[in-house]
Order: structure tokens, then sequence, then C-alpha cells
């Protein structure tokens, strides 16, 4: 369509019903981006028209099936309306009846100054309708005009661009009821303000009853939920806060949102009108309860999120990633919790409690240490110095526990004595080798500065702050390695308690298979996450070491919680950090409740974690 002929009033008719064309939001984000552009309408006109040229041949297919559907809908419109036109005198049969007692009764007065009493009341009430001369002609008054087109091009934009904003991401913030009654104003409003152009033409009021049929329904939708206004007016100038990009034009938006909510406020109401058009159409007398029953339209959704199919994708999607998320982070934090209170010892208040190393320490010294050494202050040496304590963990390490990784051991089983292997040689061949490499180190570093003291204290500091002593950065680097070695350690052995529990569960419920029953005796040779048995796990260790008496299982278990302890204390990481992450985990899942109670209406189901 040229422009060069155009007036601009009639230019910005022309951009209205462009700026409304049904988009996607990619595509009407680029629209958007037009807008503050350019001032000028024309060039507004042709810079959209050129847009839309642009994604329609890109998009052929789409819009052909799209053009498909919105011929289904106009089909099945005309269809209503037909059958309406079809059906004038059924529609409201009852009150056919009256009308023809009406005008037998009435009497002359009531036919030449109103027609029937009914409709001439209704006339002078609503002010929706123009009686004619002797009550022989039925038509829609200025007043109804005036109600389609009381609203300006920037009052419309605006809410339109509110509107579409609020379909777009509000079901990520909103209950069903909540995004569904937006969305329904939403439609109510884009068909309302369509029906503006319909007034130039003069058009009869059949055609307007059968091209503003959706409207009447949205429409319907409204005024069912008393709500409907209060919901609004919270929820949508909230979200719309969260948009940079539409906020500015707040006072311009509650103008348009306000008008299309309280257009029953003033005579003509909205209702008065479309009763008028219908009344004009049959000529008879009909209530907006009529209308009502025949649309018979279905009431907003409550339960579950309306809109497009792609919506509906959208939501089912993000239902699934966040049920997801949930187990997820719920197992984590449930892995977590088993973690702290299996392998640590937690005070009343929060902190850690390493007093197990006075057992560690007693037994080092009473080995390795004459009597008369065996005192309390090199206990406590050991104790408050980093590099003697990591000493001394790797000796116990060696003479206590990598015995039963190394080869045969000898355990008390069902009253008999063996010789078994629990683990293939070689299997924690790194883990001895790494043991006896960090000895060397210590003893070297040792040798080089034996008058060097460094506390715990003061490890803790540099830790935090990093130091710029030589000698306190090199063994610095020594503890960080054998932090991050021990901590990896404790995972691997923790794994084949873990793999052992897992069996005794499967066992426990009759669903033990043949190859895990027979792993109660067959060598371990590969660690990772699978049901199977620690070999001879419930026989008792034949030792002269402090793990003699225990039993296979429980020497491992107690080997797992020194290795978490001692990474801890010289700052592992990944371990510390696996250690508080249950409150950071909690937060997370408790957000994501939230948004799962509030998108399905129900609370989550817990029974998922646990499958």
């Amino acid at each position: 369509m040229a422009l060069d002929n155009t007036t601009r009033a009639d230019a910005h008719k022309i951009f209205a019903n462009l700026y409304r064309k049904k988009r996607d939001p990619e595509h009407q984000k680029k629209v958007d981006d037009i807008i503050t552009r350019s001032n000028d309408i024309f060039i507004r006109i042709d810079l959209i028209k050129k847009l839309d040229e642009e994604f329609e041949r890109s998009n052929a297919r789409q819009i052909e099936v799209e053009n498909a559907a919105t011929k289904k809908v106009e089909t099945a419109a005309s269809a209503v309306t037909a059958n309406k036109t079809v059906n004038k005198d059924s529609l409201n049969a009852g009150q056919q009846v009256s009308t023809d007692s009406d005008d037998k009764s009435s009497g002359l007065i009531d036919f030449l100054f109103g027609g029937t009493s009914a409709i001439g009341k209704f006339a002078k009430d609503s002010k929706a309708l123009e009686i004619g001369l002797f009550g022989r002609k039925y038509t829609i008054s200025k007043s109804v005009e005036h109600l389609f087109r009381y609203l300006k091009e920037d009052q419309i934009i605006a809410t339109i661009q509110a509107l579409k904003y609020c379909e777009q991401v509000g079901w990520k913030v909103w209950n069903p009821l909540i995004y569904n009654v937006v969305l329904n104003y939403n439609r109510f409003f884009n068909a309302f303000i369509s029906l503006d152009s319909l007034f130039i033409d003069d058009i009869s009021a059949e055609v307007f009853l059968g091209r503003s049929t959706k409207m009447q329904m949205y429409y319907i939708r409204m005024l069912k939920r008393p709500d409907t206004k209060e919901i609004i007016l919270k929820n949508v100038p909230e979200l719309i806060k969260t948009e940079d990009r539409i906020f500015p034009k707040m006072n311009t938006i509650m103008t348009g949102l306000t008008f299309g909510l309280s257009l029953e406020n003033n005579r003509p109401t909205l209702t008065d009108a479309l009763c008028a058009f219908h009344i004009v159409n049959t000529r008879k007398f009909v209530t907006w309860k009529e209308i009502e029953a025949n649309l018979n339209v279905a009431p907003i959704d409550e339960a579950k999120y309306s809109g497009s199919p792609e919506l509906s994708k959208q939501v089912e999607y993000t239902l699934s990633r966040i049920t997801n998320e949930i187990t997820t982070k719920l197992a984590i934090r449930n892995d977590i919790y088993a973690l702290r209170n299996n392998f640590f010892k937690i005070g009343e208040n929060g902190k850690l409690s390493f007093d197990f190393l006075n057992l560690v320490v007693d037994d080092y010294v009473s080995h390795h240490y004459p009597e008369n050494m065996q005192t309390n202050a090199l206990k406590s040496g050991f104790k408050t110095q980093p590099s003697k304590l990591l000493q001394l963990i790797c000796r116990d390490l060696q003479s206590n526990y990598m015995v039963m990784a190394e080869g045969y051991i000898k355990v008390n089983k069902d009253g008999q004595t063996k010789d078994v292997l629990i683990f293939q040689p070689g299997l924690f061949f790194p883990e001895i080798e790494r043991i006896s490499s960090i000895l060397r180190t210590l003893d070297v570093f040792n040798r080089k500065f034996s008058s060097f003291q460094y506390t715990f204290e003061t490890f803790t500091q540099d830790v935090v702050k990093g130091s710029m002593d030589q000698i306190e950065t090199q063994l610095l680097k020594i503890l960080a390695e054998a932090a991050d070695f021990l901590g990896k350690f404790a995972k691997k052995i923790h794994t084949i308690i873990e793999n052992h529990e897992m069996a005794k569960e499967y066992e426990a419920s009759d669903q033990a298979n043949e190859k895990m029953l027979a792993s109660k005796e067959r060598v371990i040779e590969e660690v990772k996450p699978m049901s199977r048995f620690i070999p001879y796990g419930d026989a008792k260790i034949i030792s002269t070491n402090r793990i003699n008496g225990k039993t296979v299982y429980d020497a491992l278990f107690e080997l797992t919680r020194l290795l978490y302890n001692y990474a801890v204390i010289f700052k592992d990481s990944n371990t510390t950090s696996r250690l508080t992450a249950h409150k950071k985990l909690e937060t997370e899942v408790d957000k994501l409740l939230v948004d799962y109670e509030r998108m399905t209406g129900k609370p989550f189901d817990m029974e998922l974690v646990n499958k």
C-alpha cells in the first residue's frame, strides 16, 4: 500500500494495526527496536513492513501453517455468526413471546415512543441504544463508538507491549491462575482495540457481533472472576518494573490497563454495548445473561498454564528441569549429611572436633619413642606443627593400614585363621608410593630447615592470605599437595565402603544376585561405583598394630574417616567446600521447591528423591 497520499491520522491507524499483528517474541522485539529508532510515523510503518516481509520470506512454511490455522478460526467464527443468524428466532424464544404480548398490551404510546417497554427502558438507562421515531429503527449510540475509540495510540501501544511482555515471561514468576488471568486480559484487550476500525465503515450489527465473538468470550471470563482487576493491577506493574525497556511507560500503561478493567463502571458499559448490538441485530431485547449462556465460555483454568503450544513446551521443559535439579541437589545434600555424620565429629557449636588425634599421636609415640621421651610436650609438638603432624600420620598410615593394600593379611573367619587378599596387588600402588614420597620430601625439608618453627595458626593465616617467606611458601606447597592427595585417597576408599553398603541393602531385600554374593570372597580388582561386598568384610584382622581385632570393614571405615579428617586439617579445598556445600544446596532447593509448587499447585513429591 503506497503511503504518498495517506494522511498522518490514517498513518497512525495503519501503524497501530501493523503493531498489533501477531508475531513471535524475537520478531516482536525487532519491531519494538524499530519504534525507538524513529519518531516519524511513516518511517516506522515502512521499516516494520520491510521487517515483516523479510521475516515472511525466511519463514514461508511457518506462515503457511499459521494462515491455515487462522482460516480455521475465521471459518469457525463465521459458523458461529451464521448459526446465530439462522437461529435469530430461537435465541430468545421466551422473550419473543413476552415481546408479542407487550406489543398487544403496552398500547399505542409505547409503540410510538420507544418500541417495547424493555428495550425502551434499556435504551434510556444504558445510553447504548438509540430508538428512532416511533421506535421503528434501533441504532447503536455514539457513546458506544466512543467507548471503543477512547484510548490514544501511545496508550494502546504501551499497554500492548506490557501485556505481551507479561505473556512471554509471566509464567516464570506467577502461578497458573495469575498468568491465565493476565493472559485472558491480554487477549481481551487486543481483541477489544481491534474493533475500533469497524466503526469507520459503519458496519452492521451482525458483522460486528461476528468479529467480536472472541472479545465477548474473553470478557465473559474476566467478569466471571471478580478478582481480575486486583490480580492485574497488583502483578502486571510489579513485573513491568523488571523490564527497563517498558518501565518508563508505566503511567501510560496504567491508563490502558485501568481503562480496560473499568468498562463496567460508567454507562454505557461494555456489556450494555454488546447487548445493544444484539438488540439491533435481532430486534428483540437481549440480556447479558443470555449472551453468556449462548456463548457458554469455560472459566479461566486455575491449575495449568494456558497459552501457545510453544509456551506449553517451555513450561513442560522447565518443570522437568526443576524436578531433576531438586532430585539431584537433594541427593547430593543427603550424601553430604552422610559424610558429615559418618566420618566427622561435630560439636554443639557446629565446629569439627579433631580429638581423635590424641589416640593416633599416643599410639605413634608409644611405638616409636622410648618411654622416658613420651612427654606431653613431644605430643603437643606433633599436634601444633603441620609438618610434624603430616610426617606422623603418613608413618601411621604405613604401619597400620597400608598393610591391607600391600598384600595378604591374616584374619579370623568363623573361628578359622586365614591368610586372605582384600585388594589386587598394585591396586593402591600409587597411594603407597605417594605416602613414601611425602615422607621423603618432609625428611629433606626438616634436615634443611631443622630450626624452622611453623604452627597451625600461621599455616591457617598463610592459606587465606598467602606468604612472602620463601621457606613458608615451600612448606605450603608440600602441605597443599599432601592435602589434595589425602582427600582423593579418602574418596577412593569411601567408594569401596559405599559399594559394600549397597550390596548389603540388596542382600537384605533378597535382590542380591550370585555374582554379587560371590564378591564376599572375591578380591577387589578395581575401584568404581558398583554393588559388591568387601572380601571377608566381617572377618576380624589378626595383627600386631592398632587395627588388631577390628573387622576388615571397620578398619577400612576407620581409614576413610582418618583420611577425610586429615584432608580437612591440611585445608584440602575440595573436601572442606564439600562439607559446607549443604547450606548453599538447601537454599537452592528451597527456591526450586517454591517454583515447583507455584507452577504445579502442589508440593514436590519427596518420594522421587528416594527412588
